[in-house]
């Protein structure tokens, strides 16, 4: 195997673990509804390779924002392969994306005025919209731990008849069809309940205002690169088995847009234990990685991970508390405590596991610049991805 080019701290990410969960994902599609659109959430992280890859294995881009679609394009995703969302939309991108073939589930006041302008501009062009849904799922599903506890505030709110009025809306033009129902939602809890309530609203939703849909977007949210929780075989099990008692398969489009449950188990950050400090009876283990490499908003106390000793465990001394911290000089960067456990020297390796979602993209420029990206390939040689940042990187466009 070749040598891994680059200093620490890295990530890295393994090709073969990447392919079994997009194989994962393709199996249960196809084996529960065949009629699929596999989306990948941009946001999720953005490396230019792997959404590169991700659109050599037949995804669909889906973006929130004007930069994330500029970026799909440069990295040739044709208009009809776009999936856009998101509550700020820019007009000329969604009125693009429209006209191309792509996907547009609206989530606004103001774009159900676009639509308008639009279905009058090109009064001889049939165009489909999406609507993102907005549903109670803390009714739908008692005991979920909802991800905030006053519900989401996206999309449409089905129980007040905000929902119904955006049907009624688009109902009314000419050229325009409500073609689908966007039900991204999830909770903390994520399970496979929750997402067979989201197909039940769906059905719910087309049959109580006689919608023919020509899809239906499940969004992403889900678990994945975890042994002890649901995964993509549970979920669209479910989720087909309810969107199965009313939609024909052949005629409605199932659309997933995974983003962390697709690249989970394929990533790591790797770091290297650089010192050991002696405070007062406690013992700080430096390490050359951050928390702010893993979790950016500073809110997660728990790292899964592992370690790679650089000598024999079994021939140290135990020591009762090691608190494993970061490279930057703010006290809040401890990572975890190991308790009971052999002593770390430097030279050992600190290795965080399923570190792929929210952390390269959403990585701060704090103290130290964006580390390297890694790609193990199938073979077992090693590609840079992304070489780390140096002053060059982070001076330009700067003036001084």
């Amino acid at each position: 195997m070749n040598t891994i080019p680059a200093q620490y701290p890295f990530y890295r990410i393994k090709e073969k673990e990447l392919l079994y969960d997009i194989g994962l994902l393709r199996d249960s599609l196809t084996e529960n509804w065949g009629n699929f659109v596999m989306g990948y959430s941009f946001k999720t992280n953005s490396l230019p390779w792997l959404l590169s890859y991700l659109r050599t294995q037949g995804f669909y881009a889906e973006v929130v924002s004007a930069e994330e679609y500029g970026l799909a394009h440069r990295l040739g995703y044709p208009g009809r392969n776009i999936i856009y969302n998101g509550p700020i939309k820019d007009k000329k991108i969604f009125e693009a994306v429209l006209i191309a073939g792509g996907y547009v589930n609206l989530d606004s006041s103001q774009e159900l005025t676009w639509m308008e302008e639009l279905s009058a501009l090109y009064p001889a062009r049939e165009f489909s919209a999406g609507l993102r849904v907005n549903c109670d799922i803390a009714s739908l599903c008692p005991g979920e731990e909802l991800v905030e506890a006053e519900g989401g505030r996206f999309g449409y709110c089905f129980e007040n008849g905000v929902l119904e009025a955006a049907i009624k809306r688009l109902s009314a033009l000419p050229n325009v069809k409500v073609a689908g129902l966007h039900l991204h939602s999830s909770t903390q809890s994520r399970t496979v309940q929750v997402y067979g309530a989201l197909a039940g609203m769906a059905v719910r939703i087309a049959q109580e205002y006689g919608l023919s849909l020509a899809y239906v977007d499940m969004g992403g949210g889900y678990f994945g690169g975890r042994s002890d929780k649901p995964d993509y075989r549970d979920y669209f099990k479910e989720i087909c088995r309810v969107l199965g008692t009313y939609f024909d398969r052949e005629q409605t489009t199932l659309i997933a847009e995974p983003g962390v449950s697709l690249i989970s188990r394929a990533t790591t950050f790797e770091t290297q234990v650089l010192d050991v400090k002696d405070i007062r009876g406690r013992k700080f283990i430096v390490t050359d990685g951050s928390r702010v490499n893993l979790n950016p908003l500073v809110t997660r106390h728990v790292y899964p991970h592992h370690i790679e000793y650089c000598s024999d465990k079994n021939i140290r001394p135990k020591e009762g508390s090691q608190w494993i911290c970061g490279a930057t000089c703010m006290e809040y960067d401890r990572l975890f405590e190991l308790v009971d456990d052999a002593a770390l020297i430097p030279g050992d390796k600190i290795i965080y596991d399923t570190a792929g979602g929210y952390t390269m993209c959403l990585n701060p420029l704090f103290i130290h610049y964006f580390p390297a990206v890694i790609i193990e390939k199938e073979d077992g040689s090693f590609f840079t991805a992304r070489a780390p940042w140096g002053n060059d990187e982070f001076l330009q466009k700067n003036y001084w």
